[in-house]
């Protein structure tokens, strides 16, 4: 996969977990990791739109800002490009339907991450990554 994976996790040691999962599944996935979901939004806004997809991997509670307030964010950009994975270690049952109702959002996990989930992340994001642009 040529693609680049943006990971938002306010736990550093997860987020160095997640790396090596993720490049163990995959080593030539560009990762660019964030412990805040304000860094991640900054980063964004100083990419240009290039007309292809960002996939980001979202935790839903961080410190600075929920994962629902980054996603309010994206929309209110009106950021088109952003496809986002949300992953949490909260049992509220109402998440994934929550998440649903945001167009973003390609995907929901439940933490811990395994590798059979990575394999599922990355498959979505693969299937993403080859259906028609805008």
């Amino acid at each position: 996969m040529n693609s680049e994976l943006i990971l938002v996790d306010d736990d550093d040691v997860l987020l160095v977990i997640f790396e090596k999962m993720i490049h163990k599944v995959d080593p030539g996935i560009k990762l660019i990791p964030f412990n805040s979901g304000k860094k991640a939004l900054s980063y964004l806004s100083t990419i240009p739109e290039s007309g292809t997809n960002r996939y980001l991997l979202v935790d839903i509670n961080l410190k600075d800002m929920s994962g629902w307030d980054f996603l309010n964010e994206l929309v209110e950009r009106k950021d088109k490009f952003s496809k986002v994975i949300l992953i949490t270690s909260s049992v509220n049952s109402s998440n994934p339907i929550t998440a649903k109702k945001y167009v973003p959002v390609i995907g929901f996990f439940e933490k811990p991450l395994t590798f059979e989930i990575i394999h599922q992340i990355l498959n979505l994001i693969g299937q993403n990554s080859t259906e028609k642009k805008e």
